[in-house]
């Protein structure tokens, strides 16, 4: 069974409490890892076109996760609004802090919207670190290379 392990638990806020997950991001199984280790209920800022899949997509807009069309700056600002009026409302969100995977497992540079956004909706921010996940799932792969292992969610400071 996957069981990634989670990291620095006791940072998490309380449950009832909206605030800004900022995790980075280096494989398609970062938003299933994050939604089955991390015990809190939130809402992913994700590319419009992950909505677009069968399925995945149909059930995360039925949640209310927030589109967007990443190259559309109608579309990044209707998303931002959506993300602060969500935060506002009392919804955690996530937003990863490279905007999109990292072609090669290292940091990328961060966006700054998701400081916007928490900065706006008068939120916290929770940096999340997601470990030893890319060499399972490669930005190059369509399915996962091996069963994923030792992998860990850390909750920072």
């Amino acid at each position: 069974c996957y069981s990634p392990k989670l990291l620095g638990k006791e940072n998490l806020p309380p449950k009832d409490e909206a605030v800004m997950y900022i995790p980075n991001h280096c494989s398609y199984l970062d938003i299933f890892t994050l939604s089955g280790t991390v015990p809190r209920a939130f809402k992913y800022l994700s590319k419009q076109e992950i909505l677009q899949i069968p399925i995945i997509g149909w059930a995360m807009q039925m949640a209310g996760h927030i589109g967007i069309k990443r190259m559309d700056k109608r579309s990044q600002l209707e998303a931002f609004k959506a993300a602060v009026d969500a935060l506002k409302k009392g919804n955690s969100v996530v937003t990863f802090a490279e905007g999109t995977r990292s072609p090669d497992g290292r940091l990328q540079t961060m966006k700054a919207g998701s400081i916007k956004m928490a900065v706006k909706a008068g939120v916290k921010v929770v940096p999340v670190s997601i470990s030893n996940l890319y060499k399972w799932m490669p930005t190059s792969a369509i399915t996962p290379l091996a069963f994923p292992r030792n992998v860990s969610v850390c909750v920072c400071v």
